[in-house]
């Protein structure tokens, strides 16, 4: 009979066929993607932290993780010996075992916590939970309370990280009212395993919750790539197609009711129909003021802050590109970059971002965004930062204008946009020879991890990093001057 961990227990209880695959077809799962493995990594890095909060304790994780005998072992030794923390402790009893992620000793009271990344405890937490408290009941270690750790959200840095980064919710009521149902799931999803036979389960909402699944390219294989299930903010509708075997979004009725943009989408793949509403394009731009700057920034979000007074997963902006277009259509650039170093040197990016920004902004003129709760997000928490700077930050946030609407509002779409009013999709269909493909980061996200990592490490961690970092945010706002004069050529 197989072993189940608490992950492959999660699985299962997501989908049977997922965990069938797990064993049987892992020919199937793909290589792990640098997002997933940065997922990965982040757990790690929290649960190296929460240990420290724990610290001296010993250390149970597994040299080989084919053979948990010399854990097991280790884990009721120190058990024994009323060791006071122990982290990975591991336990197996009736083909399951866990290792959590800290076992500790508070007063008379054994406490079992396991620690995410996550800023609250999710319901597949409380089902991973759920099973090593059976585990540990079972295996003859029951704790006596039961700990979900997460981040703190609220938690501000000031000097070192303390332990108030996080927050301990007691679980140990929701567990132990489980304990039934896991038994129950457990006998199931081990009988089922024993059948080498691919269970039977239809595609669903299941596949992508809690998590995408690594099978659904093969689940999915009869779905088109650009189906139904892409229709633009379309909820449930795509079951409800898919339920009367419509798949592609061609193929939809006329009677079936879809948004102004699901219509423009179902328009655009069956008549290759370009749409424009000028006027509606013309009164949203026609009176933005001159100069124009196009602006955009870059921010980090770590979970564990890099920077005193700032939050985890709070974006942290690092570097900004400005395009400034004058009345008589000259373009200038402007830039920021802050070097990696100054987060931990005692120095102030942040103030030296500021700085730079009153010295490239004129006192009139419009500030252009894509999607500009982003950049006033950010102007506004860099004022929080900085009171003295507050007047000519709000003023820069009052200024500001937004093209994003022309395009999420359908006042303007194009085929090659699909179900994305992103620049990027919106950008190959104005553009198709202005493109991303030449330069050596592509998106927001590697921006981001690079620069972090560049923190972490003191210094850039690339010789050519600081260029490509320059080069790809100058195209975001490139870009955004590109878009903005095809539309004003429309009227």
């Amino acid at each position: 009979m197989k072993n189940l961990s608490k992950s492959k227990f999660v699985s299962g209880i997501q989908c049977e066929k997922k965990l069938w695959f797990d064993f049987y077809r892992k020919d199937l799962k793909p290589e792990t993607d640098a997002q997933t493995q940065a997922v990965f990594d982040l757990g790690h890095r929290i649960g190296i932290l929460a240990q420290e909060m724990f610290p001296n304790g010993k250390d149970a994780t597994p040299e080989d993780y084919s053979n948990l005998k010399p854990s097991i072992e280790n884990t009721k030794k120190w058990i024994s010996e009323k060791v006071e923390t122990i982290y990975e402790a591991t336990f197996s009893v009736k083909n399951a075992f866990c290792m959590l992620d800290i076992l500790h000793r508070n007063d008379d009271e054994v406490w079992a916590i396991e620690v995410k990344s996550s800023t609250s405890v999710k319901e597949y937490h409380l089902t991973d939970a759920s099973l090593q408290y059976f585990v540990m009941k079972n295996a003859g270690f029951v704790p006596d309370r039961f700990f979900m750790m997460f981040v703190n959200n609220q938690y501000i840095k000031h000097g070192e990280i303390t332990s108030e980064i996080f927050i301990l919710e007691d679980i140990t009521e929701e567990v132990i009212a489980n304990q039934d149902w896991v038994a129950e799931n457990l006998d199931r999803l081990l009988k089922m395993l024993e059948i080498e036979q691919e269970p039977v389960v239809e595609i669903g909402a299941h596949c992508s919750n809690p998590f995408g699944c690594d099978y659904a390219h093969h689940c999915w294989k009869h779905v088109p790539q650009y189906s139904v299930f892409n229709l633009y903010r379309g909820g449930k509708k795509g079951w409800n197609l898919y339920e009367q075997n419509i798949l592609k979004i061609d193929e939809i009725p006329d009677d079936f009711t879809l948004t102004h943009f699901q219509n423009l989408q179902r328009n655009g793949l069956k008549n290759d129909e370009t749409y424009m509403n000028k006027l509606a394009i013309k009164n949203l731009i026609s009176n933005w003021e001159f100069p124009l700057y196009f602006f955009d920034f870059e921010t980090i979000f770590p979970a564990i802050p890099v920077f005193d007074g700032t939050r985890p997963y709070q974006q942290v902006p690092f570097q900004y590109s400005l395009h400034i277009l004058d009345k008589d259509g000259n373009l200038s650039h402007k830039e920021f970059l802050a070097n990696p170093e100054d987060f931990s040197n005692g120095e102030n990016p942040l103030k030296q971002m500021v700085g730079q920004l009153k010295k490239d902004f004129g006192s009139k003129g419009n500030i252009v965004t894509y999607n500009q709760s982003f950049e006033k997000g950010r102007l506004n928490e860099l004022a929080q930062f900085f009171p003295e700077d507050a007047h000519f930050l709000h003023q820069l946030v009052d200024r500001i204008v937004d093209l994003l609407p022309v395009f999420q509002g359908g006042y303007c779409y194009f085929p090659a946009m699909k179900n994305s009013a992103s620049i990027k999709s919106v950008l190959p269909a104005i553009a198709p020879d202005f493109t991303y493909a030449n330069l050596e980061i592509q998106d927001g996200g590697s921006a981001s991890s690079l620069f972090e990592k560049s923190i972490e490490n003191g210094n850039f961690i690339d010789d050519n990093l600081r260029e490509n970092l320059l080069k790809y945010c100058e195209r975001d706002t490139l870009a955004m001057v590109i878009i903005y004069q095809f539309l004003v050529d429309l009227f």
